[in-house]
Order: C-alpha cells, then structure tokens, then sequence
C-alpha cells in the first residue's frame, strides 16, 4: 500500500503532535509547517496528497496562503482545521479553493473520517491526472505520426500528380504516331488552350489542365486501319471519310465516365474539337454553347498554332484575319472577341509561342 503525504500547516506545535500520534499506525508521512510561507517553501520542491490548513497565523496566515497557492496545478485537496465556526469564514475559505472544513478542537474520528475521504478524492484526481497524461501523450502520438503521414502523403501527391501529367503526356505522342510532318506542334497547342482558358476567364486549375487534355485530341486515330490513315484525305470515299471522323467517338470513349477534372476536359475535347460553332462541324453537329467550353478553347487554338506554321512571318496580322474569317462559323465569337479586343495579349501569347 503507497503511503499517503500530507501536509500539516499549523502555527501551534502541540495541535500538529496530537494529530500525527492520532495517525503514527496509520501509512501517512506527516510533513510539518508553522504558517503559510513556510508551507509554500516546503511544497516549492515537495508534492502532497492532502494539506491540512490552520486559518489563524503568524507571517501568513491560511486565507493568505489559499490566494498564493490558488493557480497551482495539480493541486492536492485542502481540509482546514479552525476554531472560527462562522458563516463568511467558511465562505471566504471555500471562494479561496478550500475543499473541505473541521473545527477546532478536532474530534479524533471526524478528523480521521475526513482526512481517509479527501485522501481518496486526492488518489482519485491523482489517477485522473495520470490518465489524463497519458492520455495527452497518446493524442500527441497520434498527432504526430498524423502529422507525418499528411507530409508522406502530400510528397506521395506531388509525385502521383507528377507522375500522372506524365503519362497523360506520354499518352498523347502515341496518337503521333498518325501525323504527318505538316501537322501542327502539339507543344505550342498545349500552351495556346491553357493561355486561352486563363484569357477567357476560366478557373485557373481548368485552366491548367487545359495543357493535358488538349495534348489527346486526336488519340482515337489510333484505333483505325493503317491504310486508312495513310490514304491522302482527298482519296477518300464518302464511306472512308465516316470511318476516318469517327476517330472522335472512338478518343472519347477512352476517357468516358472519368471522374478528374483533368480527364473530363479529355473526353470532351477528344468528342466535340471538330464541332463548328454554326453547327457544320462533326461527329454530331452540336452548335454554340452546347459545344464544350474546352472543346471551342481548342477549336480556337488549334486555328492560331496553325496560322502561326503557315505565316511564320508577321504572324499577328494573319492570326487576326484568320480569327475574324471563322468567327461564328468555326469558332465561338466570344472567343474571337475576346482576343481580338486585346491585341497585346495576343501579341504575347504568339510570341511566346514563337
């Protein structure tokens, strides 16, 4: 059994003997103090399960001593003996922090009944104390290695995202391999849909993305014949020409039911870049905005990095004209409007892709 410490504060040398007789068979350890200064020195490098507190004092009396030892923590409990039996004394005393009273002269059993019971509340706060200790160390554990596995996974992130706009990057030169050397640098494309999409005011991770998804809108040429690719456009029949535009439908149903933003963008990009703003365009003849914003980003795009291959030379006048001869029939007039009502921005965003 641990042996309980308490802490006798009492002015009167004979009231402190009689009480440590009282309990010499019993497993306390009694440290003694005259008054309240001498009680604070003794528990400024000593811990107690219990303080038994005279009120009337020499040099610090026991209310002086309750309002010096009132923010100390943890606090063992206080049991004061005094021979004031008034109202306002206990009071006073209990406002102090004062857990519990007996009066002065001090009847044996009560004396002892009182000191077992705040003994027991003592190891009971005690228990708690350690408990909750332990139970702040386990958070701060927990916390900790919480801490460190949100900084794994944000690397983890960083590298599957990394990772990702690669292989969507590696994707989209398979559907190279279909493309002759007049077709149009698929690097300048990327970089013209996203300056497009910031232009146009769109979020700036749509707009973003816009680099990728653009980068695999003719991924569907892979799932034709060879032949087909190979045969010039103008020695096409009526029939071959449907199967060479199908490769659309066939690039969207490589990312159809994506659930990303970024794939999204793919699917609609791959579906609807050859739909004409005025409804000419194909596979389905969609017209205006029913076309997809990404879709006509490209649309309009893809006619600037084209311009710029054929008119390497003063290239902003050609870009200009070729924007003003397709708006409203290829390409979505707001678009139009909005490059051409800030040259200067147009003027940056070609040298950039110079």
């Amino acid at each position: 059994m641990n042996t309980s410490k308490v802490l006798l504060v009492d002015d009167e040398k004979n009231n402190r003997n009689s009480i440590i007789r009282l309990f010499e068979d019993s497993d306390f350890t009694f440290v003694q103090a005259e008054h309240g200064q001498d009680a604070l020195d003794i528990l400024e490098t000593n811990s107690f399960d219990l303080i038994l507190l005279d009120i009337k004092m020499p040099v610090m009396d026991g209310f002086e001593f309750l309002k010096r030892f009132a923010n100390v923590q943890p606090r063992p409990p206080i049991c004061i003996m005094t021979a004031f039996n008034d109202a306002e004394t206990r009071r006073k005393a209990i406002h102090l922090g004062a857990d519990d009273f007996i009066n002065k002269p001090l009847d044996p059993i009560e004396l002892e009944t009182r000191i077992i019971s705040l003994l027991r509340i003592s190891r009971y706060q005690q228990e708690l104390n350690h408990f909750n200790k332990m139970l702040e160390s386990l958070v701060a554990d927990r916390t900790k290695e919480l801490r460190e596995t949100y900084e794994k996974l944000k690397v983890t992130e960083k590298q599957n995202s990394r990772a990702y706009r690669d292989m969507i990057t590696r994707i989209a030169k398979l559907a190279g391999y279909r493309h002759g050397s007049a077709d149009i640098d698929p690097r300048k494309l990327s970089l013209c849909v996203a300056a497009l999409g910031w232009i146009c005011d769109l979020p700036v991770d749509e707009s973003e993305n816009l680099s990728l998804s653009a980068l695999v809108f003719n991924i569907g040429l892979l799932s034709l014949p060879d032949k087909l690719c190979e045969t010039p456009i103008e020695n096409l029949n009526k029939d071959q020409m449907t199967v060479l535009l199908s490769y659309t439908i066939k690039g969207a149903e490589i990312f159809e039911g994506a659930t990303s933003n970024l794939l999204k963008q793919a699917y609609h990009i791959c579906l609807s870049h050859r739909e004409n703003f005025d409804g000419s365009g194909y596979p389905y003849r969609k017209k205006g905005t029913d076309i997809p914003i990404e879709a006509r980003l490209h649309a309009a795009a893809y006619l600037i990095v084209e311009t710029m291959g054929r008119f390497p030379e003063q290239p902003l006048s050609h870009v200009e004209n070729a924007l003003r001869d397709h708006s409203g029939v290829q390409l979505d007039p707001f678009i139009v409007e909005t490059l051409l009502s800030n040259p200067d921005t147009l003027s940056d965003l070609l040298e950039q892709l110079s």
